[in-house]
């Protein structure tokens, strides 16, 4: 039996193991520097989740894996890369080798109980960690970038814990010397979770460069760990907070890259004086363009993807159009498929004429969404609308006559846009598609022949 590593059970699990890594690696350093508060229950609590970090040892060797874009399903290859990879680090920080000292006879508690140093090794279950969250980027429904926010800050958190607890550990292991910072604090009698909240307080304090100084260093030993703490802190604040900066721009890139250009539209409008009533209806169009497609342009998106992939994308997108417009539905996958890569996406805000009386049919509309209204003659009358599913424009193109009907759209409507050059294209090199176009027409003759008697030809 194979696990795939994309499947629910999985994500699941590893959801789970990134909880039981953090727990491990907050409640290991704690229990190394405040020993003596630290009840037997949490050797059961240590033993138990040793135990499942060893059940995914067992899980990881049946578990795809991806390689050059492409998942791994061999029983084989699969465990052979994971004794290659992880298995090593996996097993020596997932062995219970703690509780089997504590079981052999070491059940002293003390700041040099080798019960409690052994369980130092389980700090490389952080390994873990990054493994979970570097197969999840690759999923197509996570955003790389969040998750890259999330290491980021689970680091930090691991590391300003574990530099806490050894503040305090210093002094713990020599009994409280009167020079200590603990006794300057008067916190040696106080409760485990007070001498932490303290501890923690000054290494946050430390590592950022806050230093407010009511908390200090009182010996040698205390010194040269501040020193440290202080160059280390100030690297890796620098570090970690310039990547989740550089990674907080990039995940508002689009966003900004939208608002930017539409602000620029808006200028330029204002600067030639444009009516505000026409400059909120550009506002607007932009807002639906942002919720509708996030601001994103398609085409040039895909537009370095192989062609045959890059159809595959697109015949996804298009479920919903090729459901709803006739001339798919009769067309032959060949014929379907380069309409479809020929085709051009647009969208019209409400008001807006997407063709106009007295222009020449250069191009046949498919609306996909939205609705839109036909208007004719100086009196602008009405003369029906079209939704989602219909098309016009296929007898002015035909016959190269003049629109003597505008179509203009009621809300925002969405529309592609097939052009004379590649209506000409799919004529010549698919004989099918003049009779596809003749068989949609006889199924709205109706419409079209109500229209024709009204003098409307679009």
């Amino acid at each position: 039996m194979i696990i795939r590593e994309q499947s629910g059970f999985r994500l699941c699990w590893d959801a789970m193991i990134l909880i039981l890594v953090l727990a491990s690696c907050i409640l290991v350093p704690y229990q190394l520097a405040f020993v003596h508060a630290t009840p037997v229950v949490h050797n059961g609590l240590m033993f138990a989740i040793s135990l499942v970090f060893l059940v995914d040892i067992g899980l990881n060797f049946i578990t795809s894996y991806r390689l050059a874009g492409s998942e791994v399903l061999d029983p084989k290859a699969i465990r052979r890369h994971y004794l290659q990879t992880h298995f090593g680090v996996d097993i020596i920080a997932n062995l219970p080798l703690g509780m089997l000292l504590w079981l052999a006879g070491d059940p002293q508690w003390g700041p040099f109980s080798a019960v409690l140093w052994v369980r130092l090794l389980t700090l490389l279950r952080l390994s873990r960690f990054f493994v979970i969250l570097r197969r999840w980027e690759a999923l197509s429904w996570t955003h790389p970038g969040y998750l890259r926010v999330f290491k980021y800050m689970g680091v930090i958190l691991v590391i300003t814990h574990c530099i806490a607890c050894l503040w305090f550990a210093l002094a713990y292991v020599d009994g409280f010397p009167p020079e200590s910072w603990v006794i300057a604090a008067g916190i040696e009698n106080a409760d485990p979770i007070s001498q932490y909240v303290r501890s923690l307080y000054w290494t946050i304090t430390i590592m950022t460069t806050v230093g407010y100084g009511d908390i200090s260093p009182g010996r040698t030993a205390e010194y040269l760990l501040a020193i440290l703490i202080m160059l280390m802190g100030a690297s890796l604040y620098a570090f970690v907070i310039g990547g989740v900066a550089s990674l907080l721009s990039n995940l508002q890139a689009a966003r900004n890259g939208h608002w930017e250009h539409m602000e620029s539209v808006e200028q330029y409008l204002r600067a030639r004086r444009i009516p505000v009533h026409l400059t909120n209806k550009v506002h607007n169009y932009y807002e639906y363009l942002w919720e509708r497609h996030k601001g994103l342009n398609e085409q040039s998106l895909l537009r370095d993807l192989p062609e045959s992939l890059r159809l595959d994308i697109m015949l996804h997108l298009a479920r919903d159009v090729l459901e709803k417009v006739p001339l798919f539905q009769h067309s032959s996958p060949a014929l379907r498929d380069a309409l479809l890569m020929a085709l051009r996406p647009t969208t019209y805000a409400p008001g807006n004429a997407i063709v106009r009386e007295g222009d020449i049919g250069k191009s046949i509309v498919f609306i996909t969404s939205g609705e839109a209204e036909i208007i004719a003659g100086v009196d602008a009358k009405n003369h029906g609308t079209l939704g989602p599913g219909d098309y016009f424009g296929y007898l002015s193109l035909a016959l190269q006559e003049q629109r003597s009907g505008s179509v203009r759209a009621c809300d925002y409507c969405e529309v592609l846009i097939l052009d004379k050059a590649d209506y000409d294209r799919a004529s010549a090199e698919y004989p099918e598609f003049r009779e596809v176009m003749k068989k949609i027409s006889a199924e709205q003759s109706e419409k079209a022949s109500r229209l024709l008697l009204a003098g409307v030809v679009l």
